[in-house]
């Protein structure tokens, strides 16, 4: 079928376009309609006992205490490993996730070798509103709490163990949504889409009318020749 018979049979059936069109339009509008996203990008620091971020000897950068921040973020994550981007720093919501929670211990490495080089959780979160993504923040600061305890609890005396330490200035919370660039951008690329997928679905179409009228023709002249041959 050449461009010119496609192009006919998409007049011809124009309505089939019309149909994937609007459905297009309000299904974008669907999903704009949503809103944007809240987000907030939380560190949690490991401290060695009766230090401060600001300390020289502050266990930041100390390999045991890094180890310890990583068994931490196991059991909070319930002893699965957190999910890996192509880059620590990437939000989560790039990927799609538009509700959820991600604690990790970050890389400095690459895709072939991990390096882990400071006592810090990340606690990315993304939420429908900025009431939800705040809850889920305190219930994971807790819970990282709780799992800091209990893994110390039989080992250290209370006044030796390792302080968790949420760094105040990332406990904000930001609202994410998409730019009038990227909207119209999008809204293009889902009128592209639909009138590709309109298109071949009035092709086809239209393909199946012609064949069914060329067997319907057919067959009219063959009773026509019988009923003349019985005269």
């Amino acid at each position: 079928m050449t461009i010119r018979e496609v192009g006919f049979a998409m007049l011809r059936r124009w309505y089939v376009l019309a149909a994937g069109l609007i459905l297009a339009v309000v299904g974008g509008y669907l999903l704009n309609d949503n809103g944007g996203l809240y987000t907030s990008r939380t560190v949690v620091s490991f401290l060695l006992p009766d230090k401060s971020s600001l300390s020289l000897n502050s266990g930041l950068d100390d390999l045991s205490v890094i180890a310890f921040a990583g068994v931490v973020a196991r059991g909070v994550s319930d002893g699965t490993a957190p999910t890996r981007y192509s880059t620590d720093d990437a939000p989560i919501y790039g990927a799609g996730l538009r509700e959820g929670v991600l604690v990790s211990l970050p890389n400095a490495g690459n895709q072939w070798s991990t390096s882990y080089q400071r006592a810090e959780l990340v606690l990315q979160i993304v939420g429908p509103s900025e009431q939800w993504v705040a809850r889920e923040q305190s219930d994971v600061l807790t819970k990282i709490d709780q799992v800091s305890a209990e893994l110390q609890s039989a080992v250290t005396a209370p006044d030796s163990r390792i302080k968790v330490s949420p760094v105040l200035l990332t406990k904000q919370i930001f609202s994410v949504s998409p730019s009038r660039s990227a909207v119209i951008a999008a809204y293009s690329a889902l009128l592209f889409a639909a009138l590709i997928v309109s298109g071949w679905a009035a092709v086809v179409l239209d393909r199946a009318i012609f064949r069914r009228n060329v067997r319907t023709g057919r067959r009219g002249l063959h009773r026509a020749a019988n009923e003349g041959s019985e005269q």
